[in-house]
């Protein structure tokens, strides 16, 4: 009995000796654990010596899986079941455990435990239940998208009526379809036949004495290339100069054309029908494009696209440019002949060969040509590749390594002797196995509805009709590569317009208090509108089919940190990037003090709004159903600067993100951007990360109310990479000295007396590489404010905070709560209403805005 007691106080005493020393000496040793699988085999092979061959074996056995056991439940403890608690008390407690089982596990082994069978059969069934426990800490996160279930989805804004427009009455200039410009006069009853016309009327008016000029547009479809306004166009503070739709219907300006129905043909060319399904013979048209006009320059060849091509590398850029020409039936973007159909992927192969490449290599300017990657393949696409007569302009889109990184490339080389393939640009981050991807533009898949393919040698357009189709379908093509309106010029309105149809842009305004406004921008490949410049304002617009991004704002004076005060309010945007499917935001805020408010955002394969610079205002957006395609981006993004202090995002609803197993996150601040403040939002269903913050500096966020997340907050310290010395890391490569991020940060004015007034955190930022022990030592998370946040999880726990947010920062009155808790915080969650209950149980207020309070108003 005595050799018991005194077992137990020496495994007491260690526990506690170990626990305190890694407590108040923040020593971590993850090494620990694989000493602790040899000390044990050791042991065993020690103590069971004197028993023969078979005992022994079987004590090491068990040695060795109590040792992998114990050391997985360490792990086990630490990310699930300690989750939220400081990291020193959770590592104090590991220490513990660790050194109890060895002392435990040595007591028992000495005591000859292979000598009493139906004690090492018990021990050996529960080291194998521990062990498979111990497995899970990795397997948590596939577990919980397997299992991952939305609550009810928030029911939010308000019902935005329809906007009848009213006649324009009073007009100065008028214009119309059916008028002309050599015989009009500009009247309302001989109106002029183009805006072109009419803004050269504009353009020698008096300006000095009139308190604004109008031109209304009256209703029907103008096929323009591009308005252009230069800076004698516009108008003054005084003398504002509006162009707006009449009211009598809508006013479309076009950058395509039409192909007229009697163009259309049945395909009897044998040498294309050949290369068809039997289906296809029966249902594909064809368009002879030269007998209507139309010339190979205007409908241009294919180019690369994706946000990450390497196009550029290659003989010198000759694929770098506009996006192709599109066609659009009934105002539907339909899809260039691809394989697989709809929306499924093929995957790639192993491997075999892998040329330097991405961001750790340095890919830059100096590298023409570069060897690509190389592929396994197998049969049955060896054999469907061999059917397709030729693999000239035959592309390959895909996320050849990450998920939020697209590109297309054409086909290289496929080999089917060696049965591989190789794409002819290089991915530009390091290539993997199972990457998605599909081909596009091969003639021989043209075979379900809604795809097309235009024969650029010969001029001919077939295409599959989509099932609607009939006698009074539109069917267009995109022509332009300009943007429709190109504006140069200050105080110019734009009011009530369809745009659509160029292969570029379709509004780019550059001036001084210009406003876009009622106006609906789609089917572009593009990007909906870009405003540059001061005071100006996208209002009321809708933005839907684009090819790229939205709404993209700049302006603003990053030396002086004087606001550009641009404006994007009360704009619906949805169902965009079509083509280009990462890194197109809904909006896009550049340079300072511009607004992001009240719009609504949904349906997209990546980002909602993204920005850079400083002093930006994100604030009472609705956004929903984004980042479909992804699972590193965040509704709201942006990343890796130290010089971007100043924004805000605020009062902003997020919920229901990812599709299809992504799991996307709410807001991302990425790879240490500091500055930030985040307060008064609500995200519900966003399923990783509520707010994900990359070990930035000077992050605050409180009063957020995440729901159903399964990190409500995640905040890592990654920033310290820079300290580690290991040149193949990337954010060794980002942080270390002299690094990218600092090298961004002294080309900046943040050692301006503006910048020191204005950010006054600047002043005590340490760059002393000896001292990095230190709140201000610019890689550590410092001065973290995490604080009164409700966050609802499966888990009940606030997710993983590293522990030097604890250190250097303030994590406090934080409220966390299980799902089961709902019914107890909110109004009626059940039916949408995530109002937080005058009796909830969270013992402070939260400031959040009402639920009609998100959005469009």
């Amino acid at each position: 009995m005595k050799k018991y007691v005194l077992s137990i106080i020496a495994a007491v005493s260690a526990i506690a000796a170990s626990g305190l020393f890694y407590y108040f000496f923040d020593i971590w040793v993850p090494a620990v654990y694989i000493l602790t699988i040899v000390l044990y085999s050791a042991a065993a092979g020690c103590l069971t010596a004197r028993f023969v061959k078979k005992k022994v074996l079987w004590g090491i056995i068990s040695a060795t899986i109590f040792g992998g056991a114990f050391a997985g439940i360490t792990v086990l403890i630490n990310n699930v079941i300690m989750h939220g608690l400081h990291p020193k008390i959770t590592g104090a407690i590991m220490y513990g455990i660790v050194l109890a089982f060895f002392v435990t596990y040595y007591l028992i082994l000495s005591r000859g435990v292979p000598k009493k069978k139906w004690i090492a059969a018990v021990a050996f069934v529960l080291s194998v239940l521990v062990a498979l426990c111990s497995i899970l800490p990795s397997q948590l996160p596939y577990i919980y998208k397997a299992m991952y279930k939305r609550v009810p989805t928030p029911v939010a804004g308000k019902m935005i009526e329809p906007k009848t427009r009213q006649l324009v009455a009073d007009a100065d200039l008028y214009v119309s379809a059916d008028g002309s410009d050599t015989e009009g006069d500009g009247s309302f009853d001989n109106p002029f036949a183009t805006i072109q016309k009419a803004r050269d009327i504009v353009r020698g008016m008096d300006k000095s004495e009139a308190d604004g000029i109008m031109v209304a547009v009256k209703a029907g479809e103008y096929y323009v290339n591009s308005i252009v306004f230069t800076e004698e166009d516009g108008g003054t503070e005084s003398c504002p100069v509006t162009y707006c739709a009449y009211g009598d219907g809508e006013v479309i300006l076009n950058g395509g054309v039409s192909l007229p129905h009697d163009a259309l043909q049945k395909v009897n060319n044998a040498e294309v029908t050949n290369r068809l399904t039997a289906d296809a013979k029966q249902k594909v048209l064809s368009v002879d494009l030269f007998a209507l006009g139309i010339t190979a320059e205007q409908y241009g060849k294919i180019y690369a696209i994706g946000d990450y091509h390497t196009a550029r590398y290659y003989d010198d850029g000759a694929l770098v440019g506009k996006i192709y020409c599109e066609l659009f039936i009934d105002d539907t973007r339909q899809t260039i002949a691809r394989y697989p159909n709809g929306k499924e992927y093929l995957y790639t192969g192993e491997v075999v060969e892998s040329s330097e490449s991405g961001w750790m290599s340095g890919l830059n300017d100096t590298i023409s040509n570069p060897k690509s990657d190389v592929y396994k393949m197998d049969k049955a696409l060896s054999e469907r590749i061999k059917s397709w007569k030729t693999l000239n302009d035959v592309w390959m889109f895909g996320y050849w390594a990450y998920d939020w990184a697209d590109a297309s490339t054409p086909v290289g080389v496929v080999d089917h002797e060696k049965m591989t393939i190789s794409p002819k640009f290089v991915s530009r981050f390091k290539p993997k196995k199972d990457a998605p991807y599909y081909f596009f533009n091969v003639l021989e898949v043209l075979d379900a509805p809604g795809e097309w393919y235009l024969d650029r040698t010969n001029g001919v357009l077939y295409f599959y009709p989509p099932e609607n189709f009939s006698d009074g379908s539109s069917v267009e093509l995109s022509l332009t590569t300009d943007n429709i309106i190109n504006v140069h010029a200050d105080y110019l309105t734009f009011d009530g317009f369809t745009v659509k149809g160029t292969r570029g842009d379709a509004v780019d305004v550059t001036g001084n208090n210009n406003t876009v406004e009622n106006c609906l921008i789609k089917n572009v490949a593009g990007n909906a509108l870009l405003m540059r410049g001061y005071n100006n304002l996208a209002f009321s617009n809708e933005v839907t089919h684009t090819g790229m991004g939205g709404i993209l704002l700049d302006g603003g004076d990053r030396v002086t940190l004087k606001a550009g005060n641009n404006r994007a309010d009360n704009n619906l945007v949805h169902d965009w990037s079509e083509i280009y499917e990462t890194y197109q935001p809904a909006f896009s805020l550049d340079g300072v003090g511009n607004i992001c408010s009240h719009n609504e955002i949904y349906n997209s394969p990546h980002e909602a709004i993204t920005y850079t610079g400083n002093n930006q205002l994100i604030e009472y957006n609705l956004i929903h159903d984004v980042n479909l395609k992804t699972d590193d981006g965040g509704a709201i993004y942006a990343g890796r600067r130290w010089d971007y202090y100043g924004t805000v995002i605020r009062y902003n609803l997020i919920y229901n993100l990812g599709a299809d197993g992504h799991l996307p996150v709410g807001i991302y601040m990425d790879d240490d951007l500091a500055g930030q403040t985040i307060y008064g939002n609500l995200l519900v269903n966003v399923p990783k990360f509520g707010l994900q913050l990359g070990g930035g500096q000077d992050l605050i966020a409180h009063d957020n109310v995440v729901v159903n997340s399964y990190q409500p907050i995640n905040f890592d310290d990654r920033g310290l990479m820079g300290l580690s010395g290991d040149e193949s890391n990337s954010f060794y490569q980002h942080f270390k000295e002299n690094g990218e991020l600092w090298q961004l940060l002294e080309a900046s004015p943040w050692r301006s007396d503006i910048w020191r007034e204005a950010y006054p955190q600047y002043n005590r930022y340490s760059a002393d590489f000896s001292h990095t022990d230190d709140a201000d030592f610019i890689l550590n998370p410092g001065h973290a404010e995490i604080t009164h946040n409700v966050l609802i999880s499966t888990s009940g726990r606030i997710g993983d905070i590293a522990r030097t947010v604890y250190k250097y920062g303030t994590v406090k009155d934080n409220k966390t709560f299980r799902l089961s808790a709902m019914k107890k915080i909110f109004v009626d969650y059940e039916n949408g209403d995530y109002t937080i209950r005058e009796d909830a149980p969270i013992g402070f207020k939260v400031d959040v805005p009402a639920m009609n309070e998100f959005g469009r108003y």
